[in-house]
């Protein structure tokens, strides 16, 4: 029986479906973010619920609301989020609703298989999507009808079907084959559910820490038997970054522009302002002001570096309660941040389009905000543009594979809260459920932004030794 899940997974990759339905995966277990957008799934389906039967319902004349119907006919199973049947014609309308904001390239290949798979049993004439709208600003409440878009589908489906049906039925012969010999493996080692059948034996260094490298030369070099790094031939075909990328791992040997790196950190004014933010999002807006999935900055971490650069001061902020959390964190930084000195971050169009937002919901700090951004330097750029690259950093240039190189002393590994997403989860459930975590949580929260932000202040004074 080839569901929808199994299908979408065998659109990921054939492989993972084989896996799956050999009891081969070793890395299912749901992350705790991959959780979280399980349960905003849920959510905005609840809501969507509502909306179909307030807003979309009655628009039909005599008509009833099917609410996840399940059909199978032969070897498909399909259940459907909502499917309208006008009563006096029975004629049906699919609607699925997705917790995005736009149409995802697997939005179309799900909507077509469950049309096909529907389509067996009913005469179904029109098929939707019920997505979030991008546009929506909340008010004091939250306003369902408009919260969502529908966007028709019918005619993108249509074209989609023969080469889903082909596609389907290629799924069922992956389902059934005794061994995984000649099933195509996935090109992401770092999410693969099953990494011992799509990637055995990988290197530490493999062409898939090559940057941006497409999944036609990913192919190309698997059907070379090239997985390593060193195995990559001088002559293959990259871009300038990602053959210097390559170089680099291949010679092991680090690679620096001095003249450069010493211009861009000259270029810096003080005092320096090493600033990071962690942030929460929802798909259903939480508070006035607020579009589905707009990021909410929490905390903040700052470490402030003087002129003789050896006081080096630091400031933080951490929203501890319910209600919107970036009021009072903007406020704290402004007396934080003074009308001079660079702001360094990791990664400017994250911090620059926080800043943005917030200049829009608070407009009495829209210019100190505005000039936070003005006076921005991104250190990231040192590595991601190629001008310091170092065989270790294995082709990346996030903080947390750039930090352990450049100061091996300070690590992320040690942290109660260590990644990201883990800091978004566990300050929500802190400022909106048990409070009796809330010292330790609160705690934790502030060692892991503040050291973000501590990084970033050894990595700079690393790059300062390795130019002079």
């Amino acid at each position: 029986m080839l569901t929808k899940s199994d299908f979408l997974l065998y659109v990921d990759a054939p492989m993972h479906l084989w896996a799956k339905s050999h009891d081969q995966q070793t890395n299912a277990t749901p992350s705790l973010y991959d959780q979280h957008l399980m349960k905003q799934g849920y959510d905005v389906e609840k809501v969507a619920k509502v909306y179909l039967q307030k807003y979309v319902l009655p628009k039909y004349k005599n008509a009833e609301l099917l609410w996840q119907p399940t059909y199978t006919p032969g070897e498909y199973q399909s259940r459907a989020d909502g499917v309208i049947h006008e009563l006096d014609t029975n004629i049906y309308h699919l609607y699925e609703i997705k917790s995005s904001t736009s149409t995802k390239k697997e939005h179309l290949p799900d909507a077509t298989f469950q049309s096909i798979v529907i389509g067996q049993s009913i005469n179904l004439e029109t098929i939707h999507l019920i997505l979030l709208n991008d546009e929506y600003v909340r008010g004091d409440e939250l306003d369902i009808e408009q919260l969502f878009s529908v966007p028709d589908v019918t005619d993108e489906v249509s074209e989609m079907t023969r080469d889903i049906l082909a596609k389907m039925r290629q799924a069922l012969e992956v389902m059934k084959a005794e061994h995984s010999d000649n099933i195509v493996n996935c090109l992401n080692p770092k999410t693969c559910p099953c990494p011992g059948l799509c990637h055995p034996n990988l290197p530490k260094a493999s062409i898939y820490n090559i940057p941006n490298l497409t999944p036609k030369k990913k192919r190309e070099l698997e059907e070379l038997k090239t997985i390593a790094i060193e195995d990559i031939d001088d002559d293959y075909p990259l871009t300038h970054k990602q053959r210097k990328i390559v170089d680099v791992m291949q010679s092991k040997t680090p690679y620096l522009d001095k003249p450069t790196v010493r211009g861009l950190l000259q270029s810096l004014t003080y005092p320096l302002y090493f600033l990071d933010y962690e942030t929460y999002d929802e798909a259903m807006p939480l508070y006035k002001g607020h579009k589905p999935y707009q990021k909410m900055v929490f905390q903040f971490s700052l470490h402030i570096v003087s002129s003789n650069s050896k006081t080096i001061q630091h400031e933080e902020y951490l929203a501890l309660e319910p209600g919107d959390p970036a009021k009072g964190l903007v406020k704290h930084l402004r007396k934080c941040i003074s009308d001079q000195g660079t702001i360094i971050v990791w990664n400017k169009a994250f911090e620059g389009g926080r800043n943005k937002e917030m200049a829009e919901l608070y407009p009495e700090y829209k210019d100190f905000l505005l000039d936070v951004n003005a006076r921005m330097f991104d250190l990231m750029e040192i590595v991601s543009k190629g001008y310091y690259l170092h065989p270790e950093f294995l082709g990346s240039w996030s903080i947390k594979n750039v930090l352990p190189v450049m100061s091996p002393e300070l690590s992320y590994k040690t942290l109660s809260i260590n990644k990201g997403d883990q800091a978004m989860i566990e300050w929500y459930e802190m400022a909106n459920g048990d409070k009796t975590k809330k010292d330790g949580v609160a705690k934790a929260l502030l060692e892991y932004c503040g050291l973000d932000t501590m990084a970033m202040v050894k990595v700079w004074g690393k790059l300062k030794e390795l130019v002079i």
